[in-house]
């Protein structure tokens, strides 16, 4: 699957890959910091939702941990080739019609997926590395999970 990757000009970062490797999970860090590698040193453009910078922030915080939470902001917007993407109303609706289509089709992605997943949409992922295997059923991009790095 990095092979896929590699061939990926913009690929979406989504929560889970940024939260495994900021845990160093012993599983899951040396695949991502290798895809990492990978697309830094082919300069593909880093996509990352504002949604994850909550996400990650709000355990920081929580954890009383607000200069970390401050790194966190920092490295996604100034990071080379990293871009975080805000939330906006044409995110939020492609996310509305995605929450929609994956309830009726029994392929149940949470609020915070589908505005997730909305943003690499509207920002012209070409590549998902995430651990939602159901972002399959509702893009036409790659969709990678972390199991398959």
């Amino acid at each position: 699957m990095i092979d896929s990757i590699e061939k990926s000009r913009v690929l979406f970062l989504d929560s889970g890959p940024v939260v495994r490797l900021l845990q160093m999970h012993p599983d899951f860090y040396p695949a991502i910091s290798g895809v990492l590698d990978m697309v830094y040193e082919k300069n593909v453009q880093i996509l990352v939702s504002s949604v994850t910078l909550f996400e990650i922030s709000r355990k920081a915080f929580g954890a009383s941990e607000g200069v970390l939470a401050r790194q966190y902001r920092e490295f996604f917007e100034k990071s080379k080739n990293v871009r975080c993407c805000d939330v906006n109303a044409e995110i939020s609706v492609k996310a509305a019609e995605l929450f929609a289509a994956a309830s009726r089709t029994n392929h149940k992605i949470t609020e915070a997926e589908s505005l997730r997943l909305a943003t690499a949409y509207v920002n012209g992922a070409d590549c998902i590395l995430t651990e939602c295997a159901n972002f399959r059923d509702a893009t036409d991009a790659l969709v990678v999970t972390l199991d398959e790095v």
